[in-house]
């Protein structure tokens, strides 16, 4: 969100715009109106705030926040603008900090009011809802908000907190422990061993060491416990294309809705680089962007999004209703369950492939991974839509010809008994041979020998 992102100064009049007397007219309905001494927080990193505040006199100033932060200035708010970005249409904690500079008067607007301005105020709620995604984009490039992850680049850890967090469109900081210096300090500060990497400092000063997805999720007020007494009208498992159209659609109705995920949102379109065949978008776009429209359409209607959490058990409750166990042993009760729970990833027959699975084989390719293997070769098993979509991120690929898709995946494998190179550069026998290099069959009998820091299996 600083004013230097590229994109701040190509929209900045959309992410910041001015509302006049009659715009402001029409939130006084939907807001109270408050005032705040000069220097008093309005809001700050790490804890829910009471919700937008639309600026009547003084100004507002906006800082990264956290417990380890510089508090660089980001923005400031005068009258006629607003504070606030996607987190509060969802009340989840803010991303960043915010005090009155000078005597202040503004009308807050609560989480739930919000919507009803979005959808109620049509023109004005285009507007607003606007600035909300275009200040979290910039804080996503920016990079300077949000929880820090600490530890080895490259590590099967490490990809996996980054990915949760980029997959779920929440802003954060990377640090490479072994070569920067500002995580060195901090790890001496905290005392963090070796076998403890990575930690993740969250906005409101907690540590964590190693943490799963779901401790991260509720650190940092991306999860949170559900209300057993509380019987939805629709529960929805999955948060893919369909489960969040499904969302869209039952929440828009005025349908309380509740959408269960394990991993993020998106599925497997949200994981793609590179989205060319969709409806509506000629120009093609990033299937992350895609995917975050539809969340976030979901929330403005008031669905309710739980991730990661994972539906376990279904079973009818009364003959009037069902019940969800969910991985954490909370209960969900609702009157009608939408299963949207997508494909699984294909995954190549060989023994120990959970061994590379996350260091140098992956489904899917995103920034984080393309930060591991650039200036590297990378080749992909499978030439479909999946795998011509990542040569939009790779600087080179290696794409399997189309003879070889005539070939069994298992007979595919059995005719290259080699190893491959890791991440961290050792080389590791793959399935039983030890060879020098990787050999690559296809169905004319040829052999080629690729050497990849990377493989993509897209089978």
């Amino acid at each position: 969100m600083a004013d230097s992102t590229p994109i701040n100064e190509a929209r900045r009049l959309q992410m910041f715009p001015h509302l006049d007397e009659h715009d402001i007219a029409r939130l006084r309905r939907f807001g109270e109106v408050r005032i705040f001494a000069d220097g008093t927080p309005i809001m700050k990193a790490g804890e829910v705030a009471p919700g937008l505040a639309f600026v009547l006199k003084g100004k507002i100033d906006v800082r990264q926040g956290g417990a380890v932060s510089q508090r660089q200035s980001i923005v400031q708010h005068g009258p006629g603008g607003f504070l606030g970005e996607l987190a509060q249409l969802s009340d989840r904690p803010a991303l960043v900090d915010a005090a009155a500079d000078g005597e202040v008067e503004a009308i807050i607007v609560a989480p739930r009011r919000l919507r009803d301005v979005l959808v109620q105020e049509a023109e004005l709620g285009e507007r607003i809802m606007r600035a909300l995604i275009l200040r979290r984009v910039g804080l996503l490039e920016a990079g300077q908000t949000g929880p820090i992850l600490i530890g080895p680049f490259g590590s099967a850890d490490m990809l996996r907190l980054e990915n949760f967090l980029r997959r779920n469109g929440h802003p954060h900081r990377a640090l490479d422990s072994a070569t920067d210096g500002c995580a060195q300090t901090l790890l001496k500060q905290f005392t963090i061993q070796p076998e403890h990497l990575p930690i993740v400092l969250c906005p409101g000063g907690q540590i964590l060491r190693n943490p799963s997805e779901d401790e991260l999720a509720r650190c940092i007020g991306l999860l949170r416990s559900i209300d057993p007494d509380l019987v939805y009208d629709t529960a929805i498992i999955g948060a893919g294309p369909s489960g969040l159209a499904a969302a869209v659609y039952a929440a828009s109705e005025g349908l309380s809705t509740l959408v269960l995920d394990c991993r993020s949102f998106g599925g497997q379109a949200g994981a793609s680089a590179r989205i060319e065949n969709y409806l509506g978008f000629p120009t093609g776009i990033s299937g992350l962007a895609l995917m975050a429209r539809a969340y976030n359409q979901a929330q403005k209607f008031g669905a309710e999004i739980a991730i990661p959490e994972e539906a376990q058990l279904l079973e009818e409750k009364n003959g009037a209703s069902f019940q969800l166990r969910l991985g954490n042993g909370e209960m969900v009760t609702a009157r009608c369950v939408v299963l949207a729970s997508g494909a699984r990833y294909r995954r190549l027959d060989v023994s120990n492939l959970s061994d590379f699975e996350g260091t140098c084989v992956h489904y899917w390719a995103s920034a984080v991974e393309t930060r591991l293997c650039a200036g590297q070769e990378v080749v992909l098993i499978g030439a479909g839509n999946s795998a011509q979509a990542i040569c939009f991120v790779p600087p080179s690929c290696l794409i399997s010809t189309p003879a070889a898709s005539n070939l069994t995946t298992e007979a595919f494998w059995n005719t290259r008994p080699s190893p491959v190179v890791m991440s961290l550069g050792a080389q590791r026998n793959w399935a039983g041979g030890a060879k020098e290099k990787e050999e690559e069959g296809f169905a004319d009998g040829s052999r080629k020998h690729k050497r990849a820091r990377v493989m993509m299996a897209m089978s």
